[in-house]
């Protein structure tokens, strides 16, 4: 996937284009997207070759998401170095954003499929899900309540719709049947939502140097967390300081170590993670579509990769 992305974009000029965006890929990144992608492909007796153009198409779409989501949350750090608004500016950014989509869909294009019209259609409905999740985020910051139902729908589709997509699109490239397709989309819809939870703990229980960007930034920015949420559920009307409505921002590093404290104490954290490793077993039941168990076993140590993952 690293090879051919190089390939894909290997051009120097202009340089408030290509460099930013080499830099933006070069940064790392655990590549989860697309090796869903080729091994959806291979569950369904494709090729995984097949599938290469569109695997890397998709991570070229989520680097995209990622890059015009630091310039909304002006977040500092993103994979350990500093964001691409940060190094440049923000109109270079941008354009880098817009760069990366118009690349992706290159790249799609180059994909020989008989579902090519199909995934076409997928992938630019997945280009507008993900946007409409992220307006979503960004209305919540300025909503004193939201109920979990709303955040599920939210992180639905900012999250899990690229990774549905993901087991969606290799599925089809390789051939598989109308069920397995629809079981492959299921599977990545349950693994995008333990995702998005496993990053709002992240956030707030993991170090900058392990996951890489700044710490508690969610918290800072006045995210809506599977965290803030369930715990002024579990508050059941009561208020606490740290999570008043009328709070200002401001946060520093004390009023982050106090609020983990309050989410352990509360019991939100358990929950949480209880949360994500109940999507993942319900994610692992998808997977009966595949009567061959030798079909599932790449999916299934993909769901424990994620399970287990640290950043």
């Amino acid at each position: 996937i690293n090879s051919h992305i190089k390939e894909i974009i290997n051009q120097s000029q202009p340089r408030n284009l290509y460099p930013p965006i080499q830099y933006m890929l070069a940064g790392g990144g655990k590549r989860l997207r697309p090796i869903l992608t080729l091994i959806s492909c291979r569950a369904v007796g494709g090729q995984v070759e097949e599938a290469l153009d569109a695997a890397c198409a998709i991570e070229l779409l989520h680097n995209f998401t990622l890059v015009h989501d630091d310039i909304m949350d002006d977040d500092d750090m993103r994979r350990g170095r500093p964001t691409v608004h940060k190094k440049w500016d923000q109109g270079i950014a941008i354009l880098a954003g817009d760069g990366l989509i118009g690349l992706a869909f290159q790249s799609l294009l180059r994909t020989r499929s008989p579902q090519i019209s199909q995934i076409l259609n997928l992938f630019t409905e997945g280009v507008i899900e993900v946007c409409e999740g992220q307006a979503l985020d960004k209305e919540f910051e300025d909503r004193p309540r939201v109920s979990l139902d709303e955040y599920f729908n939210m992180i639905r589709k900012k999250t899990g719709k690229m990774i549905a997509l993901s087991a969606q699109v290799g599925g089809l490239i390789g051939g598989g049947g109308p069920e397995q397709v629809a079981g492959l989309e299921m599977y990545g819809s349950l693994i995008g939502k333990a995702f998005q939870i496993q990053d709002d703990l992240l956030d707030i229980t993991s170090s900058e140097e392990v996951i890489g960007k700044t710490f508690g930034s969610d918290i800072t920015a006045g995210k809506k967390t599977y965290l803030t949420i369930k715990a002024r559920e579990m508050l059941m009307g009561r208020e606490h300081p740290l999570l008043s409505p009328n709070r200002k921002r401001g946060w520093d590093r004390a009023d982050l170590h106090s609020i983990r404290e309050f989410f352990e104490e509360l019991g939100v954290i358990k929950a949480a993670r209880q949360e994500a490793e109940g999507c993942i077993v319900a994610a692992d039941r998808e997977l009966r579509v595949f009567a061959d168990p030798r079909s599932r076993e790449e999916l299934e140590a993909f769901s424990a990769l994620v399970l287990n993952r640290k950043r």
